[in-house]
């Protein structure tokens, strides 16, 4: 027994051994030539000198909805697009903390896209667009705050990545990540199948998030950063279903009141009433500009 006990430590040391400079290569692969979505908008941020003028903070709305090209076409600005698929503002403050950490200025303008769950907590989501970057100090220290990540994920070499497979992330790692400074686009055709099971929609408040939002909005004024809320088209069919609409209204006026927030609501907007504008209720058919050119 005790010779088998020792054979059994030998190869895990083994394994360990050749475990680390894996990790540490497959890691630095991902970040330096991974293709894949969930990964090119952190390495622009981590690793690429963006220092945009204008920033866009949201969940998906804002990712395939706020058009960097078009934006800087339009106002003739440098723009970056942090939004984070599936995400409230928890998530959102974390990458923006990141963005700012990595980046040598702030923006001068930030978009804020405000979602009737923004005001929520949300963690573990698609945790693996984190895993590279658990090599970082900083931002490991910054996601392990928030996101639940397992004992073997964090001291285990190779570990966090044999769940989905080292193959197959190597594979992912190679699709075309489609996007235009931190922006993808979606031309999907509508898709009504989620919204027909739908029957009521709540708004979410969280109150730790609400106070560290408040606390967001509070240093950004003072670092003289213009912050502009966008309530985006949603399919108007949603917003009928809210039970608590007013709190919602309520929630953001008083942000609005308290920091001078401009709000630019769309709620109401043409695009509204009109599923061929979106593929989803909550997400408008929204193709790169500078992709069809």
């Amino acid at each position: 027994m005790k010779r088998f006990l020792q054979a059994v430590l030998m190869v895990l040391g083994v394994l360990m051994v050749i475990s680390i400079p894996f990790d540490y290569l497959f890691s630095n692969y991902l970040i330096t030539y991974s293709k894949a979505q969930k990964y090119v908008g952190w390495n622009d941020i981590i690793y690429d000198s963006i220092n945009a003028d204008l920033v866009v903070l949201g969940s998906s709305r804002a990712w395939v909805q706020y058009d960097t090209y078009i934006i800087d076409s339009m106002l003739q600005t440098n723009s970056y697009n942090l939004g984070i698929d599936g995400s409230p503002l928890n998530r959102q403050m974390l990458k923006y903390k990141i963005y700012s950490h990595f980046q040598s200025k702030s923006p001068k303008v930030m978009v804020v896209n405000i979602d009737f769950w923004s005001v929520s907590r949300r963690t573990g989501y698609q945790r693996d667009q984190f895993f590279p970057y658990l090599l970082n100090r900083y931002t490991r220290n910054e996601f392990i705050k928030d996101e639940p990540f397992s004992i073997g994920e964090l001291f285990l070499p190779m570990f966090r990545y044999y769940k989905q497979g080292v193959y197959s992330v190597y594979l992912e790692s190679n699709i075309d990540h489609n996007l235009f400074k931190g922006y993808a686009g979606m031309d999907w055709e509508w898709d009504g199948s989620g919204f027909s099971r739908i029957s009521s929609f709540h708004f979410n408040k969280d109150e730790t998030v609400a106070k560290e939002f408040d606390d967001f909005l509070k240093e950004l004024k003072n670092q003289k950063v213009r912050i502009v809320f966008v309530c985006a088209p949603l399919y108007f069919g949603i917003t009928k279903i809210v039970d608590n609409l007013f709190e919602y209204y309520e929630t953001i006026q008083s942000y609005s009141d308290k920091y001078e927030i401009p709000i630019l609501d769309y709620f109401n907007y043409y695009l509204s009433y009109d599923t061929s504008y979106f593929y989803n209720a909550m997400h408008i058919m929204f193709p790169r500009i500078e992709s069809m050119s």
